[in-house]
């Protein structure tokens, strides 16, 4: 793994899902050991895990199907969402109608209900409440061409 790429002081590095199945205390030290490495080699790092990279990039790319749609720091990128993250909690069954009403970037399920988060530059009343943006956000905001 990471000590064969360092043979040859190698000035980049590039490492895909690195923290994939690492528990968290597994995690935090590799956490550390690629904020050391980065300390001397340009570290790519290709990951689905967005808490991978608001903890190690100083850049980063979003590229959904070849397409570059962001390129800058993960604080820039949730400084252009600034304000416009609307979050609720529904029932399942309005799901589908909330989808189609209004730009609704993401549903997870806390516990065991719905929370959506929306698009908007304005408040789209119907007791959304404001919520920070995380980069989870601005993934699913870029992928879906909202901003």
């Amino acid at each position: 793994g990471i000590a064969q790429a360092l043979l040859g002081d190698p000035k980049l590095i590039i490492v895909d899902e690195p923290t994939a199945g690492l528990d968290p205390g597994e995690r935090n030290r590799f956490y550390n050991l690629l904020s050391e490495i980065g300390e001397n080699r340009i570290v790519i790092l290709s990951t689905h895990i967005v808490d991978d990279v608001k903890e190690l990039c100083s850049n980063m790319a979003i590229i959904d199907k070849g397409t570059l749609l962001y390129s800058g720091s993960p604080g820039e990128a949730l400084n252009l969402l600034s304000g416009k993250i609307w979050a609720k909690y529904i029932s399942k069954t309005e799901v589908p109608e909330f989808m189609q009403r209004y730009n609704v970037i993401s549903t997870r399920m806390v516990a065991g209900r719905p929370l959506i988060h929306a698009y908007s530059d304005t408040d789209p009343g119907e007791g959304f409440a404001q919520s920070d943006a995380d980069l989870e956000d601005v993934f699913f905001s870029r992928i879906a061409r909202l901003n």
